[in-house]
């Protein structure tokens, strides 16, 4: 199946509802891995998701990679750079996404390299940094395989419907 799977770096801003479509259907499926609930995601309007797919097509701090497969996207990637002066060198990976009908298939290892060549333009970024439940063993080991390593553990860091999670801070410097 890998074969028929794409990498989409420069997504139109005219696909931003199979966008929030795909992100609605990650933060449902794993709630604790993403900072919004469906509800938030179902609440931005039509300008939000167009204004992130431009801003990452003109690389202005925002990045998105995409994963499509027979026509439809079927994972993702994200990361911000810092705009406050001091911490401009810092892109923040957060949001991974594979469907699970397409996961084991290394998407998510191609989509982390899309992303990081993406970033890695930008020549002020000299550090990526991400934080990811500490329950997330598959997450983990693609992050580690891909170069990050844990720094910290944040206690108690993500609370979902009255669970709280601890999280790993990684980090990978160039």
């Amino acid at each position: 199946m890998t074969d028929e799977i794409k990498i989409i770096t420069d997504l139109s801003p005219d696909r931003w509802a199979e966008n929030k479509a795909l992100r609605l259907d990650a933060v449902t499926r794993v709630p604790q891995a993403f900072g919004s609930s469906p509800d938030e995601v179902l609440k931005k309007e039509e300008s939000f998701w167009r204004s992130r797919l431009l801003k990452s097509l003109k690389n202005d701090r925002q990045y998105w990679v995409f994963a499509e497969g027979k026509g439809e996207l079927i994972g993702f990637m994200g990361a911000s750079a810092e705009e406050t002066r001091k911490l401009r060198h810092i892109a923040s990976v957060s949001s991974v996404y594979v469907k699970e009908v397409y996961r084991g298939q290394g998407i998510a290892t191609r989509l982390m390299e899309a992303l990081l060549k993406k970033v890695a333009e930008d020549p002020l970024i000299t550090r990526y940094d991400l934080m990811v439940v500490t329950t997330q063993t598959a997450a983990i080991a693609l992050y580690t395989k891909c170069g990050f390593s844990i720094v910290g553990t944040a206690h108690r860091n993500m609370l979902v419907d009255g669970t709280y999670y601890d999280e790993h801070l990684m980090e990978k410097l160039l």
